[in-house]
């Protein structure tokens, strides 16, 4: 739905593009659709799935904050959660975007019926994404309003609408969302509303992680999740595919950007297909003998050769992954009950373990914020997991 007032600077109009029964961005969208009706589920326990989650939240955010100009890179991230001080801007860029994703979360866990995706749902994203960052960078000196001058993207061809063209655009944008189109429909209309906003540039900055943020609100609306006995379970990383490679990602903006049918569907088409990629690397980390056998096992023994473990801790976290819950009397160490006690407390210590919930006494293998982190990240860059390679 198009209103008479909009204007039309624009060089197309707001519209919902359809593939081709045969076209392949159809299969996609069929696939897609299957997935989205089916909570997430498998045989990884919950407690180790939400700690690889955590990980990924970082990289979530970090990746966004890339695609800006960000050169945070992940050692540089991993040594200031370590460090107890007040993080460089680069670094506040990205805790900015974690703490949006996880007010995002809030505001859908509260009521999910009425979630809705309108003006002041993207404003406070936009004001929690520019929070205590300059201008010169990626901040704003009005966070969360519209703007009122002129901008220009630099190294784009686009020219973005002129301001007071801002607030009608983006009411054209909510409309869209808004129109009670077919089911099947939901995702072509997420593709075309990310390049939408990129494309009308409604904030003098910080408009690349607010979008993005923005498709990550309506994938949640849309229903891909990921089953728990939390309120809402995030994708593990479901905007990775902008992360991933940020020279294609401004290549099919770009393209997007003439306007026509076949160049809005090659833009849907990326974004599906980025999507799906992630969605499966979610199923293989909810797969637990994969896990185990390609990530947690080589883990633990790439740390013991590291000389990060000792022989008997070894033991120990390796008996977590065929228990995931040991305590004490499990654990056959050759050595008395007082020094199998004394190396799981410093297991503990170290946060290689951590306490089982609603149990005493029993433990859970520990991965976030613990020595083992590293070498489960550097698993999952080797089989291609984490939008950033190469860094672990």
């Amino acid at each position: 739905m198009v209103e008479a007032n909009v204007p039309r600077q624009d060089s197309f109009r707001l519209r919902l593009v359809r593939p081709e029964f045969d076209d392949s961005l159809t299969d996609l969208i069929l696939e897609l659709d299957h997935q989205r009706k089916f909570v997430l589920g498998g045989t990884t326990p919950p407690q180790l799935f939400f700690q690889l989650k955590q990980l990924f939240h970082i990289f979530e955010s970090l990746g966004s904050a890339r695609i800006e100009g960000n050169r945070t890179t992940i050692a540089e991230w991993l040594d200031q959660e370590a460090a107890v001080r007040k993080p460089a801007e680069t670094v506040q860029e990205i805790l900015n975007i974690e703490q949006a994703l996880a007010w995002v979360e809030s505001v859908w866990s509260a009521d999910p019926g009425n979630f809705r995706i309108d003006h002041r749902l993207v404003r406070e994203l936009h004001r929690v994404v520019t929070a205590s960052l300059s201008v010169a960078a990626e901040g704003d000196a009005s966070p969360g309003t519209y703007r009122i001058t002129p901008v220009r993207i630099s190294s784009a061809g686009h020219q973005p609408p002129e301001a007071s063209d801002v607030q009608p655009l983006m009411d054209e944008l909510f409309a869209f969302l808004d129109k009670d189109d077919p089911g099947k429909y939901d995702l072509i209309k997420i593709a075309l509303t990310h390049h939408r906003f990129a494309w009308i540039h409604p904030f003098s900055n910080g408009n690349g992680g607010t979008v993005r943020l923005l498709t990550y609100a309506l994938l949640l609306k849309a229903g891909f999740r990921v089953g728990s006995t939390e309120p809402v379970a995030r994708l593990i990383n479901p905007t990775a595919v902008f992360c991933t490679d940020r020279n294609a990602y401004y290549e099919h903006l770009a393209r997007a950007d003439r306007g026509g049918d076949a160049d809005l569907l090659s833009w849907c088409q990326y974004v599906l297909a980025g999507l799906k990629g992630e969605l499966d690397k979610v199923n293989k980390l909810l797969d637990y003998p994969w896990l185990t056998k390609n990530v947690l096992e080589p883990a633990i023994i790439e740390l013991h050769q590291k000389n990060g473990l000792s022989d008997k801790e070894k033991i120990v976290l390796l008996t977590t992954l065929e228990s995931p819950r040991i305590k004490n009397s499990d654990l056959d160490l050759g050595v008395g009950t007082v020094q199998t006690s004394r190396i799981l407390a410093e297991l503990r210590k170290r946060r290689l373990l951590v306490s089982a919930p609603d149990t005493e006494r029993t433990y859970n293998l520990g991965i976030h914020d613990s020595p083992l982190m590293r070498m489960v990240l550097r698993q999952l860059d080797r089989l291609g997991f984490l939008p950033i390679r190469g860094e672990i």
